[in-house]
């Protein structure tokens, strides 16, 4: 009887093989997840840039008006005059609405409907001159309007923006993502408070307002820990980072781009002026205040 020639592996040269194939792995797969997360900040990217279009489509037809977002009317069905509803005709799809690294969950409450990961700059600013009028200014794009059930006007300035109105079209925020919202506000994310596309409240971001901060206090931008002091540096915000660090915006000229979120404010212009989100009369609001 001939005896074979092959020689099994030996324990040693197993265990060299399985280290290789390991050292393999963990080279391979952090490229292969970031390759992933590539391709969902592209995807997210396109999402915002959609709806930037659609909304300056319907500026197009609406005598260069950008939509309004109507907090409340007379018959309590404040959802059909969102500004996702409203712009729907031109978009299609409800899918657009959702980032793809958006895991926050919304409310089964009121049927709230599909998750909605970006908000439109509908941002109040403080008249912190002391001049006439209103306290609170409408300084973004697409603003909460009446008539509502409050009456023709509420707290702040009701309204909305058109393109020529902006001064600066090109550096001005009209879409950002944002998937969650600070503790103990009005729509708290991690309470399940989240309200989807057929509310009206998560999807428009004021500033002051409960739903975007508590008693004045951490706020959703960058350094805006506090509405009425300088800026914290240290504090995040709540404009999502999840692309390395970046967060995909479209901006009133409809070109989109992802960008580190701190970068939408001026925080070296609100330390020197001393208020860290307050007042328009400052250089913090930056992006946000389309009146600049």
């Amino acid at each position: 009887m001939q005896r074979s020639n092959h020689r099994a592996f030996t324990l040693i040269e197993l265990l060299v093989v399985i280290a290789i194939i390991a050292i393999l792995a963990a080279i391979l797969f952090p490229v292969f997840a970031q390759a992933k997360n590539a391709a969902k900040g592209a995807q997210s990217l396109s999402n915002v840039k959609q709806l930037g279009t659609a909304s300056i489509m319907y500026a197009g037809d609406t005598d260069d008006q950008f939509v309004a977002q109507y907090a409340s009317i007379a018959n309590g069905y404040g959802w059909q005059l969102s500004w996702s509803m409203l712009t729907m005709p031109y978009m299609k799809s409800y899918g657009i609405l959702k980032d793809p690294d958006d895991n926050t969950r919304t409310t089964t409450a009121y049927d709230s409907g599909p998750k909605v990961s970006y908000v439109a700059n509908g941002l109040l600013g403080g008249d912190c001159a002391g001049g006439a009028g209103a306290f609170w200014k409408f300084r973004g794009v697409i603003g909460f309007n009446g008539p509502s059930d409050w009456g023709p006007t509420n707290w702040y300035e009701n309204g909305t923006r058109s393109q020529t109105q902006i001064n600066q079209v090109a550096q001005t925020v009209l879409f950002a993502t944002r998937s969650s919202t600070p503790p103990g506000t009005d729509h708290d994310s991690a309470a399940g408070k989240m309200e989807g596309a057929f509310g009206v409240w998560n999807a428009v971001f004021q500033g002051p307002s409960s739903s975007d901060a508590k008693d004045g206090n951490n706020g959703v931008l960058p350094g805006q820990k506090s509405l009425w002091s300088a800026p914290d540096p240290t504090y995040k915000g709540y404009i999502d980072r999840f692309y390395a660090g970046s967060s995909p915006v479209v901006y009133t000229d409809g070109h989109a781009k992802s960008v580190k979120p701190e970068t939408t404010v001026d925080i070296p212009g609100g330390t020197t002026d001393g208020n860290g989100g307050g007042c328009f009369n400052k250089r913090y609001l930056n992006q946000w205040d389309a009146l600049r």
